[in-house]
């Protein structure tokens, strides 16, 4: 399976907005990881969710808006 990790601008109600950062390919919980992954090597300074793929040939780091979190 094929997830998208996204950086969180604003969540409300398990809808956020964000900016796509990378993809990841494997199971929920390895897309799961390689989020918390990403927050801990920026310290804590970004929310990172992950979604179904967006399909977005690399890079694309366009702002997406009514994206449902699946982590």
């Amino acid at each position: 399976m094929r997830y998208s990790l996204i950086n969180i601008y604003k969540e409300v109600d398990g809808y956020f907005e964000g900016v796509w950062i990378q993809d990841s390919t494997g199971t929920l919980e390895t897309a799961i990881k390689a989020a918390r992954d990403t927050e801990k090597a920026n310290s804590g300074r970004i929310i990172v969710g992950v979604v179904e793929s967006l399909l977005c040939p690399p890079p694309n780091y366009c702002y997406r808006t009514g994206l449902a979190r699946l982590d």
